[in-house]
């Protein structure tokens, strides 16, 4: 019974008698495989600020949506139930969130729009 040792433990007996061999693969990518990405149990809780809450929202009030297209985009039921509550609320309509809020993380990230206009010219079609 006395032969059984941890990972740990055989790594300290390594490490304090000097060996070269590693008992962990030798591999970056073997190494990356073994370890398991865990998630957080909760979200943190989001902290209320009113006046960000107001410019959003005034933002999102003063946005005019001229489009035509339109497009089916599918949804989980706890953002499906968050627009309708917002709706409730505010009395803002879904299609105009949903487009309001594309065009504000579009506006925070410039450069996606170039990537994919890089993308589509070393594409080969």
């Amino acid at each position: 019974m006395n032969e059984i040792k941890t990972l740990a433990d055989q790594l300290r007996e390594q490490i304090r008698s000097g060996e070269s061999e590693s008992i962990l693969p030798e591999k970056k990518d073997d190494l990356v495989e073994t370890i398991v990405l865990a998630k957080p149990k909760r979200p943190l809780k989001a902290v209320i600020n009113d006046a960000q809450a107001a410019v959003f929202f005034a933002g999102l009030e003063a946005f005019r949506l001229n489009g035509t297209e339109k497009s089916l985009i599918r949804l989980d039921s706890k953002t499906m139930n968050l627009l309708k509550r917002i709706k409730l609320a505010k009395g803002i309509d879904m299609n105009r969130f949903i487009v309001y809020s594309l065009h504000q993380y579009l506006d925070q990230h410039p450069w996606i729009a170039a990537h994919i206009q890089e993308t589509l010219k070393n594409s080969e079609l």
